[in-house]
C-alpha cells in the first residue's frame, strides 16, 4: 500500500505547475552561472568551472534556496488533503496512518528530487556551450556529477524536505510552513556568522544542516 501511495502522490506532483516552474527556473540560474561570467553561484574561486568542488558547492548552495520548493511539494500533501476533505475519507479505509503518511511524503519528496536533478544537467550541458573558453574547463567526468547529486544533494534535500512536512503536519497550515522556512534560513546565516565570529570555524560545519561548512572545510 506504501507504494502504491507513493506512486499516486507521485504522478499527481508530476502534473503540478511548481514541478516545471521550478525545473525551467533552477535550471537556468544553473545554466546561466556555467555560460556566463555575470552570474556566479557559492564562489567557485580560480577552480574549473565544472570541477568537482565548483559542481558540489554549487549544488548544495542551491539546495539552500530549493527549500521553497520543496515546500510547495510536500506541505500541499497534508494541506490539500484538509482542504479537500480527501483525508478523512482514507482515514476510513484499512490504510495505516503510517503507510498513508510516509507514502505522501515518499511520492512528493521523490517529485521534488527529480527536480532537483536539473542543477547538474545544467552545469553538464552548460559547460558544452561552444562560446566558454576551454581553459576554464576541465575534463568531463559524469561521477562528479553523481556523487554532487546523490551523495551532497539528495541527503540535504531529504532532512529539509522531512522537517518540513512534519511542520506541515503539525500545523495544517502552508503559511506557516513557508515562515518556517525562513525562520530555519534566519537561523541558519545567524548561527554560522556567530559562530565565525567567535572564532569557532571548526565548529560551524556541525551546525550547518545543508553540508557547506563540512564539504569546504574538507
Amino acid at each position: 500500500m506504501f507504494a502504491r501511495i507513493a506512486a499516486f502522490e507521485f504522478r499527481y506532483q508530476l502534473k503540478n505547475p511548481v514541478f516545471w516552474v521550478a525545473g525551467v527556473i533552477f535550471f537556468l540560474l544553473t545554466f546561466g552561472s556555467i555560460a556566463s561570467d555575470n552570474i556566479q553561484i557559492g564562489g567557485r574561486g580560480a577552480t574549473h568551472a565544472n570541477s568537482p568542488y565548483a559542481i558540489a558547492l554549487t549544488t548544495l548552495t542551491l539546495s539552500i534556496f530549493f527549500m521553497f520548493v520543496t515546500t510547495a511539494f510536500v506541505s500541499n500533501v497534508v494541506v490539500r488533503d484538509d482542504e479537500t476533505g480527501f483525508g478523512p475519507m482514507v482515514q476510513s479505509t484499512p490504510v495505516s496512518k503510517g503507510a498513508y503518511l510516509m507514502g505522501r511524503f515518499a511520492g512528493a519528496w521523490l517529485a521534488a528530487a527529480l527536480a532537483f536533478a536539473v542543477i547538474p544537467l545544467a552545469i553538464l550541458i552548460g559547460s558544452f556551450m561552444p562560446w566558454i573558453d576551454p581553459e576554464k574547463l576541465g575534463p568531463l567526468n559524469l561521477g562528479h556529477y553523481l556523487f554532487a547529486y546523490f551523495g551532497l544533494g539528495l541527503p540535504s534535500l531529504f532532512a529539509t524536505g522531512a522537517i518540513l512536512f512534519a511542520l506541515a503536519t503539525a500545523t495544517r497550515s502552508m503559511m506557516a510552513t513557508y515562515v518556517g522556512v525562513i525562520g530555519l534560513l534566519i537561523l541558519y546565516f545567524i548561527t554560522l556568522t556567530t559562530l565565525r565570529q567567535l572564532q569557532l570555524s571548526s565548529v560551524a560545519p556541525w551546525a550547518d544542516p545543508f553540508g557547506i561548512g563540512a564539504y569546504s572545510q574538507a
